[in-house]
């Protein structure tokens, strides 16, 4: 008895294993592939690298990168920029630049921010982050 059941039990694992691994496969997975060349990281331009930016408004800017659909910018406290101190964290940029108003109040709390960008295409296929920046806001 517990060797029907064995056997029986090995017999429906194996045939869900093809099933899931049939199922999974798509005849064409070009759509799921970058297009050749893919996209490149964005090539930033300002703020520059350690420099100083004054209360009011910051512009990000960088170049467009040929076949981006839309670009995300992060900017935050450290130059891992992981999700936990990132205050700026915009997906759907349509334009390579975005402004941002720096209030006295902000500036206490996140006296530099480091940031970069990186290119998104139609179907949603993320290119290479760009170089790390940081620049410091003045009192």
């Amino acid at each position: 008895m517990k060797r029907t059941f064995f056997v029986s039990m090995l017999v429906v694992m194996l045939s869900m294993a093809s099933f899931v691994s049939y199922a999974s496969a798509s005849p064409d997975d070009s759509h799921r592939r970058p297009p050749s060349g893919g996209l490149t990281a964005p090539t930033l331009i300002s703020p520059a690298n350690g420099t100083t930016v004054p209360l009011g408004n910051v512009t990000w800017s960088w170049n467009p990168v040929p076949g981006a659909a839309r670009y995300h910018l992060q900017a935050g406290r450290g130059p891992n920029l992981d999700a936990q101190y990132n205050i700026i964290d915009r997906f759907n940029l349509t334009q390579p630049s975005y402004t941002f108003n720096i209030t006295s109040g902000f500036r206490f709390y996140f006296p530099q921010l480091y940031w970069r960008v990186r290119a998104v295409d139609a179907n949603n296929v993320q290119g290479p982050w760009s170089e790390v920046r940081m620049f410091t806001i003045a009192k």
